[in-house]
């Protein structure tokens, strides 16, 4: 699904009369990857008014989809942070009407999480960019090492803060995965992702990790 804008009478901040723009209610970031670099950039959802010239942003609610990563971000006006409980219960409720149409239909089995305005969602953005530079570099790893490459189930991953990637051997319990995680940190890999990774596994009544 593309990502959808609409037109909204905006007022500045400076009480300049009010003017007619564009804004993004849904963002699908692997249909248009420039959009991540305008949230990561702090470019989304900013204006400049047509007659002071300010530029502000426009704290409204908004849905943040990237499909390659398993990633569905609810974001929530700043103002509105006070109300939190009562939005994730909207949140619930939306998530379902997406799980049972758009989300079924592009086969992807993701939960979602909310963030109170464009910060937080900057912030929850740059945070799975890092998770998914260092999961690249667990796989290369453990690829080097001969040992096989298993993908965690992206929320699974984010829940337990791990990698998204982890190396595996032809066990699949969790005392495999653990011994297969620690030779990719014996050879030398510095990933704390990892390391906690192995902590969970490492566990006396752990479980093996959600795969996909």
């Amino acid at each position: 699904m593309k990502s959808l804008k609409f037109s909204e009478t905006l007022t500045c901040p400076n009480g300049c009369e009010a003017f007619e723009a564009d804004r993004w209610s849904f963002i699908n970031v692997t249909q248009n990857p420039e959009l991540k670099d305008a949230v990561l950039g702090g470019e989304l959802n900013l204006f400049c008014c047509p007659q002071c010239s300010t530029f502000f942003h426009v704290d409204t609610d908004l849905i943040y989809l990237d499909e390659e990563n398993g990633l569905l971000i609810f974001v929530f006006s700043d103002k509105n942070r006070r109300s939190r409980k009562a939005l994730l219960e909207k949140m619930k409720k939306d998530y379902e009407l997406l799980k049972d149409n758009l989300l079924k239909r592009l086969k992807l089995d993701v939960g979602p999480f909310c963030v109170f305005g464009l910060e937080e969602l900057k912030d929850a953005v740059q945070k799975e960019q890092r998770r998914a530079d260092e999961s690249e570099a667990v796989a290369a790893s453990a690829a080097a090492l001969g040992l096989k490459v298993a993908r965690l189930h992206p929320q699974w991953a984010r829940e337990h803060d791990t990698p998204l990637y982890i190396p595996a051997e032809t066990d699949r319990d969790a005392k495999s995965f653990a011994a297969a995680a620690r030779k990719v940190l014996d050879g030398g890999l510095q990933s704390p992702l990892l390391e906690h990774f192995v902590r969970l596994m490492e566990k006396e009544d752990a479980l093996a990790p959600d795969l996909l």
